[in-house]
């Protein structure tokens, strides 16, 4: 074994996905990465049976963690706890890995020392040839534009990374505090918030287009939403979450009159649907509402108030 080379713990959060969590881990098994371990943090409330026995058969490489709590920013932070790595490895449960020297491809990046976080190429459309965009997670004008184009074939530095293909150095995931678990529902900007914190600790942050996975983006399970109402309501929800988190005040009602509108033209596309406006509103006001409830609770355990 290279010593040289830092143990990577690589971290898959997972839940109601048996189907296509036991093809991803087969994959993660199959690197020829010297020194890993893959961590399993399963929230489903009775796993299968399969499961558990290929998890038994395969413990000398594997931790198997079960959690009654649910959600994916939990997930992430228990399995980064449990962690040996010098460097951590978040991956979805939904994906495919075709080249064995994916976990080198991001370990790589990590031999210059001002790199405090690595993101990969995510395929989604396997139809759509390779794109070299050049503008990679850029948020823009104080995150009011979000640029992804995650499948780009293009290395650059970026502003955030793909939380289900990131990878950074334990370390630092400590000392940012990791990922906030008020990003609730889908999700959506976990990754956004916590690569911020690591650019404004001084880091780079690089996108590595070598470091590719195939994501299936499975419709059951995990962080899904069960149906576009639900959807939109998180979207805005942690929305407001991150922008007051990370912007201030200001950006965050420039934030709240542009969602309105978006409220409102999605009412009048769907013929005038009462619904989709009355959701999207309610995302906007329960997102100010859960962003001072957390960070009152936050101070009470510290002992501020």
């Amino acid at each position: 074994m290279n010593r040289t080379l830092p143990k990577v713990s690589v971290i898959i959060p997972t839940l109601n996905r048996s189907q296509v969590l036991l093809p991803t881990v087969k994959d993660v098994l199959r690197q020829d990465y010297p020194d890993f371990e893959l961590i399993i943090v399963d929230q489903t409330k009775r796993p299968k049976k399969e499961v558990i026995t290929f998890f038994k058969q395969h413990q000398n490489k594997i931790i198997y963690l079960c959690l009654q709590k649910k959600g994916s920013s939990h997930a992430r932070n228990v399995g980064a706890k449990k962690a040996s790595g010098e460097i951590l490895l978040f991956l979805d449960d939904d994906i495919k890995i075709d080249d064995r020297h994916f976990i080198f491809a991001h370990v790589d990046n990590f031999k210059n020392k001002k790199v405090g976080a690595v993101g990969g190429r995510v395929i989604e459309d396997f139809k759509a040839p390779a794109r070299p965009y050049k503008a990679v997670g850029q948020l823009k004008y104080f995150g009011l534009k979000d640029i992804g184009h995650f499948d780009s074939t293009y290395k650059t530095p970026t502003d955030r990374l793909p939380g289900g293909n990131l990878s950074c150095y334990r370390a630092l995931y400590l000392q940012v505090g990791g990922f906030k678990e008020i990003y609730s529902g889908i999700a959506f900007l976990e990754e956004a918030d916590f690569c911020l914190k690591l650019k404004k600790a001084g880091y780079l942050l690089i996108f590595e287009p070598k470091a590719a996975i195939w994501h299936f983006r499975h419709q059951k399970g995990g962080n899904r939403a069960k149906d576009v109402y639900e959807l939109r309501y998180w979207i805005v929800h942690n929305y407001i979450i991150f922008t007051l988190e990370n912007y201030g005040q200001i950006v965050t009602v420039i934030l709240a009159f542009r969602q309105m509108g978006w409220a409102v033209l999605s009412s009048i596309k769907r013929k005038f649907d009462k619904k989709m406006f009355r959701m999207m509103m309610s995302g906007i006001s329960n997102g100010y509402r859960d962003y001072y409830r957390f960070h009152k609770m936050e101070n009470l355990e510290k002992g501020v108030l």
